[in-house]
C-alpha cells in the first residue's frame, strides 16, 4: 500500500464516495456533484478509502462526511484529513467550522472544536439538510473558530 495522501475529490468520485459514507452509515441522500469542489479523499490505487467535506455558507462551513473505511482506520488518515479540510477552509475566508456528530465528539475536541448550542448557529447552516433533517437532534454540535492567522 502506498502512502495515503489527502487530495481533492474528481469529477467522477461521486459514487465511490457515496459508497463509503453508505459504509460508514454517513447521511448520502442530500450530496451531489456540486460538492466534490469541497472534498477531500484518500486513495489506495483507485479506491477512495478516507474522506472529508465541507459544505460552505458565507464565512461558516459545514465540516460533513469525515469517514474512513475500516480496514484503514488507526493510520491517522482522520486526523490528516480533518487538517487538510481546516486549511481548505482558512484559504477560502471561512471564519468557523461546525459539526455535528453523534460519536466522534472526542475526537474533534483533540482538534479544536468545542461544543457549541445548536441553536446559536449562522442562520445558513440552521438552514442546511444536515441542520434540518439529516442529524439527529441528539447530535453534538461543535464549533472550530479559524482565525485572521490561520488554522492554529
Amino acid at each position: 500500500m502506498s502512502e495515503l495522501r489527502p487530495e481533492p475529490a474528481l469529477a467522477g468520485d461521486l459514487p465511490d464516495l457515496l459508497a463509503l459514507l453508505a459504509g460508514c452509515a454517513l447521511p448520502t441522500s442530500d450530496l451531489d456533484e456540486r460538492h466534490l469542489a469541497d472534498f477531500l479523499v484518500c486513495r489506495d490505487g483507485e479506491r477512495i478509502v478516507a474522506s472529508v467535506g465541507l459544505e460552505r455558507h458565507a464565512t461558516a462551513a459545514l465540516l460533513r462526511s469525515l469517514a474512513v473505511a475500516t480496514a484503514y482506520r488507526q493510520r491517522g488518515l482522520a486526523s490528516r484529513l480533518v487538517d487538510e479540510i481546516v486549511q481548505h477552509a482558512w484559504n477560502r475566508k471561512q471564519h468557523e467550522i461546525f459539526l455535528l456528530t453523534t460519536s466522534a465528539a472526542g475526537f474533534f475536541a483533540a482538534r479544536g472544536f468545542q461544543p457549541f448550542d445548536r441553536r446559536q448557529v449562522p442562520p445558513e447552516l440552521a438552514h442546511c439538510s444536515e441542520f434540518r433533517e439529516l442529524c439527529p437532534a441528539s447530535a453534538v454540535c461543535m464549533r472550530r473558530t479559524l482565525t485572521a492567522d490561520g488554522p492554529q
